[in-house]
């Protein structure tokens, strides 16, 4: 009996050695399993791939700062891999500044510094929703606005929205010093907001069809214009009724030399009275 424990030994240590060979096996391959489990080929640097010609359109301007071109690549990545700007909307960035055709250092720093404040804006706050083309217009707007123009306006009363409607005539044209007239005038004279807005419209529709000086088309939006032909119309009919008066003046004067002959003509008469007075008395003595 004791010559058999050997053997049954080996089979025991047989069987242990195939129990921890399968364990091994499996667990090899649970992990070669989960390594295969990787994202599909096609989705690996997709956002790089589609950004390309963003990040094209921003290297090809030699003339930025490289500090500048960096950021804005970055800025544009991270904004895109968030979902809140697609390439469409980057490009539509760009183009409004400009960028391929700025060559002055200055208004590269410039255009560069309104995208990246824009982008940090919509990455801080990714639900708000705004649209950074528009976020971006109105930044620029304000940017070519001068200070003092938008400071006198709102010292005077006007609403944000008349501030955002000034900065965007100003970029399309129009003299600042004329919407601080238009909206100045519009306050003192006790106007709604939703008037001085009309009149602004009216300005940028008169501007679009007209070719008349700045001066003329605030007097038409603020009915100046009106108000002086009303005013030259008045004068006219003055000056049309100086002629009846004038007669009437002079049929009064011609009455009042009628009556005053009349008048020297019963002083005429007394004389002859008194006369006839005398001789009475002389026939009496």
């Amino acid at each position: 009996m004791m010559a058999g424990l050997p053997k049954l030994f080996s089979v025991l240590i047989g069987s242990i050695g195939i129990i921890v060979a399968l364990a091994v096996a499996c667990a090899a391959q649970e992990i070669q399993t989960d390594s295969v489990v990787l994202p599909p080929a096609g989705d690996i640097q997709t956002d790089s791939f589609i950004l390309q010609p963003v990040l094209d359109l921003i290297d090809s301007n030699i003339s930025a700062d490289p500090a500048d071109v960096k950021a804005l690549q970055e800025a544009f990545e991270a904004a895109v891999d968030l979902g809140i700007l697609t390439p469409e909307q980057a490009l539509a960035m760009l183009d409004l500044v400009q960028w391929d055709a700025l060559d002055s250092a200055d208004a590269l720093a410039n255009a560069a510094a309104a995208i990246l404040t824009v982008l940090a804006d919509i990455t801080s706050d990714p639900l708000s929703g705004d649209d950074p083309l528009a976020a971006l217009t109105q930044l620029l707007n304000a940017l070519a606005t001068p200070t003092g123009t938008l400071t006198a306006i709102a010292k005077a009363g006007a609403s944000d929205e008349i501030l955002d409607q000034v900065t965007s005539l100003v970029a399309s044209g129009v003299p600042p010093g004329i919407l601080v007239r238009i909206t100045k005038q519009g306050l003192r004279d006790g106007l709604s907001m939703e008037e001085i807005t009309a009149q602004l419209d009216a300005l940028a529709a008169a501007m679009a069809e007209d070719t008349e000086s700045w001066g003329n088309l605030a007097n038409e939006v603020t009915d100046k214009g009106e108000n002086k032909y009303q005013d030259e119309e008045k004068n006219t009919n003055i000056q049309g009724n100086e002629e009846p008066e004038q007669e009437a003046n002079d049929h009064g004067n011609s009455t009042n030399a009628g009556a005053k002959e009349e008048s020297q003509g019963k002083k005429d008469d007394n004389p002859g009275k008194g006369q006839d007075k005398d001789k009475d008395k002389d026939k009496d003595k």
